[in-house]
């Protein structure tokens, strides 16, 4: 399965050097959002610009993963809750 994701492409006024490490960034990120739709998560909006600012060098991928992780426990509990109001009515 191959999914795209919209990151944003490499500037194109970045030295060589940095173009490097934004592409491999970028790389990391997007197999890093395929392994997440392949364990059947979601991959929203959000998730992508959480993403985005790893590729931008603006967080650490760890810091990336550990956001994405925290969104999807706040969207789970949200359906959790939406459930139960549903049960309960």
């Amino acid at each position: 399965m191959h999914t795209t994701f919209s990151l944003t492409l490499v500037p194109n006024d970045l030295p060589a050097h940095q173009r490097a490490l934004w592409q491999r960034r970028q790389l990391a990120a997007r197999n890093t959002l395929e392994v997440q739709v392949q364990a059947g998560g979601a991959v929203d909006a959000e998730t992508v610009a959480c993403f985005q600012r790893y590729v931008k060098g603006e967080i650490s991928l760890s810091q990336a993963i550990a956001k994405s992780r925290q969104q999807a426990a706040q969207q789970c509990a949200s359906r959790q809750q939406l459930l139960s109001r549903r049960q309960a009515a």
